[in-house]
């Protein structure tokens, strides 16, 4: 039995999908086990702040995709994401999983200027030695966050981006090949701690993305700088907490900054998804 957290979710969801293809005993853990009902594996309640529901969808796996989403809302980020990381792992030791795969990111090493991916760090450390096999899956920032844009750049034909320079290509990777990468580890287990980097099969721009655009809404769209303050009132109003808003505008200007890279000589991996097939999804879901 392989217990796989956020099912609903994209990244969950492709893992999920990849395991059911291989005839794997799956469980899937949701806070809402109604909206999981379609899955077609088990489903049990579990929140991830709620360590004893969380070790009960645990109990009898021989493997865990765990991972933890941070509190849009919260006043503050990072202290709600660490009460909430050491819920998990307090979780994953109740139901003594031997095997356990942890979706993180790359710039977890850093123990700040990261921005977001703090939360990450912090979760890395309250998962250290939770299992005897333990793996953090590190992909790069995924390409479907271009889906947050799509609305203006189907009204008025502009692509904002909060990265200062159009044209520098950063990698990426979409959440479906982080999905099936981590179903992959999750038939994996090995004994101690292993870090798995992952991106995309090509780095890409901003003016890439609009130039796929351009083509898929067959009318110009144009890649445009957000400067910090714009991209955090656009977070804003889009939903997300002032806190989490200004953290992910960290996490713009540390890519700028070159400060978010893959330690040398690790296990680095590419997906097989294109920036062109997450639009031409995304284009058709819109």
């Amino acid at each position: 039995m392989f217990v796989i957290m956020g099912a609903t979710g994209q990244v969950g969801g492709a893992a999920l999908e990849a395991l059911k293809q291989r005839g794997i005993a799956l469980r899937a853990v949701a806070r809402d086990p109604v909206r999981a009902q379609g899955l077609g594996v088990e489903t049990l309640r579990g929140d991830a702040s709620q360590t004893e529901s969380l070790a009960a969808a645990f109990a009898g796996a021989q493997a865990t995709f765990v991972m933890l989403v941070p509190p849009y809302q919260a006043r503050n980020v990072l202290a709600e994401s660490r009460v909430i990381a050491r819920s998990i792992a307090a979780a994953v030791r109740a139901a003594e999983v031997p095997h356990v795969v942890a979706l993180s990111s790359v710039g977890a090493h850093l123990s700040e200027g990261n921005g977001i991916v703090q939360v990450l760090h912090d979760f890395e450390t309250a998962l250290a030695d939770v299992a005897p096999s333990l793996v953090f899956l590190r992909p790069r920032e995924f390409l479907e966050n271009w889906a947050g844009m799509l609305p203006v750049a189907r009204e008025a034909g502009v692509l904002p981006t909060g990265k200062a320079a159009l044209d520098k290509r950063h990698e990426a990777v979409s959440a479906l090949d982080v999905g099936r990468v981590a179903a992959e580890l999750l038939l994996e287990p090995r004994p101690g701690t292993r870090i798995v980097d992952l991106a995309g099969p090509a780095p890409y721009s901003a003016l890439d993305a609009a130039a796929v655009l351009s083509r898929l809404l067959d009318k110009p769209v144009t890649a445009v700088p957000s400067s910090r303050e714009q991209s955090v009132v656009a977070l804003v109003a889009a939903g997300l907490g002032a806190d989490y808003a200004a953290k992910l505008a960290d996490l713009d200007e540390a890519i700028d900054a070159g400060r978010l890279e893959f330690p040398a000589g690790g296990d680095f991996r590419r997906g097989m998804v294109t920036l062109d097939a997450v639009l031409q999804r995304l284009v058709g879901e819109g």
